[in-house]
């Protein structure tokens, strides 16, 4: 029974592999089971037994990359850090996933195409809900040590803080032809994070 189990999970972290690229590439409407049931190496009567349906994958592969984003944000939950620190660290912790998972910023490009109408908007609040509290939290707590200033708001603190660091790696291919700059290069990315949370933190401190 494990063993039959073990062969159940491997086939379905195969499908899930396979499914992820083949949607990131070509989105939701372009992407082809024959092709994703080819890249596993299984028979695409599998991937229906396990996800019944072409949507059913889809919204399996949005929901476990936004997974691995929470999992990810939970890295820089530390606490008794200055809020100063603790908001950089949020600001880079955000660029170094973005930039080592290409695949979410194209699925969420597409999904965006349209109309995010494959999201499960519930399930993903509640994914990210910790981090929108972890960072309105070190906000408030750097106005009360005096440091940020009293009428920043944390909506918009966090909202910019995630648009500034998606929108990076969303235009990356188009900005680097337009600045005619590599801004996939390690030192521009850097570069880049470093100036986002500069931006940031002037806005916050007093």
């Amino acid at each position: 029974m494990n063993q039959k189990q073990s062969k159940s999970d491997i086939t379905r972290a195969k499908i899930l592999s396979a499914a992820e690229k083949e949607f990131s590439d070509k989105g939701f409407f372009g992407a082809r089971i024959d092709e994703i049931a080819h890249s596993a190496g299984v028979n695409k009567r599998m991937i229906y037994a396990h996800f019944e349906s072409k949507e059913g994958l889809y919204q399996e592969i949005l929901l476990s990359t936004y997974k691995r984003v929470a999992e990810c944000e939970s890295s820089f939950y530390i606490e008794n850090l200055e809020p100063t620190e603790s908001i950089k660290n949020v600001v880079y912790t955000y660029f170094r996933f973005l930039n080592e998972t290409p695949s979410f910023v194209r699925l969420l490009m597409w999904e965006n195409l349209n109309g995010a109408k494959s999201l499960f908007g519930d399930e993903v609040r509640k994914l990210k809900a910790p981090t929108l509290d972890y960072i309105t939290r070190e906000i408030r707590r750097g106005k009360d040590m005096g440091i940020f200033r009293e009428d920043v708001d944390e909506y918009q603190v966090s909202l910019s803080i995630q648009s500034f660091s998606f929108s990076y790696f969303s235009n990356i291919h188009t900005l680097s032809e337009v600045f005619g700059r590599d801004m996939a290069a390690p030192g521009e990315v850097l570069a880049r994070a470093e100036f986002v949370s500069d931006v940031i933190l002037r806005h916050l401190m007093k």
